[in-house]
């Protein structure tokens, strides 16, 4: 599962922010999910200050790795990958 903690506009993440997302990364066979709420962002050590940030939740919900900035896609897949062959 990944998600979204704020849009491309720096403003919370929407559903549609998560299906451009989605389609940036390729469609993956997991879901994209936007939390406008905080729900997930008061789970983690996001800081909200650098955008896009972006957490790798496993389907246990424990949480494999945070990420903020831009260029982090392969290496959050590569968890991805890393934490499902475990």
């Amino acid at each position: 599962m990944f998600a979204l903690f704020a849009g491309a506009s720096g403003g919370p993440a929407t559903a549609d922010d998560a299906e451009s997302y989605a389609a940036y990364i390729g469609n993956p066979n997991f879901p994209i999910f936007a939390d406008a709420n905080n729900v997930i962002v008061d789970a983690t050590p996001m800081t909200q200050e650098s955008y896009p940030e972006v957490c790798v939740i496993a389907p246990d919900m424990s949480l494999v790795q945070c990420y903020a900035g831009h260029g982090f896609v392969e290496a959050a897949l590569d968890d991805v990958k890393a934490h499902a062959s475990q």
